[in-house]
């Protein structure tokens, strides 16, 4: 029996929006470290804030899009079966 197109549309919306606090909160972790960092280390400017802002930026990317192709390409090949 097919799910209902509501449903199917709420779990979209449901991922994408867990994606993006999932980004958002991994910048908010690079950017709370680098803050620690530079705080610690007496930088004239901040180096390691910048620095590990991009960083976890970047993983957090990577991290999401690697979820997006791997459950995307799951989900055609469980369609392919049926």
């Amino acid at each position: 029996m097919p799910k209902p197109k509501r449903k199917t549309q709420a779990d979209q919306y449901l991922k994408y929006s867990g994606m993006a606090f999932q980004l958002a909160a991994t910048l908010a972790v690079g950017v709370f470290l680098g803050t620690r960092l530079d705080r610690y280390l007496h930088t004239n400017r901040p180096y390691f804030t910048a620095l590990l802002a991009l960083l976890f930026l970047f993983a957090g990317l990577y991290i999401s899009l690697k979820d997006l192709i791997v459950k995307d390409t799951t989900k055609k090949e469980d369609h392919e079966d049926e």
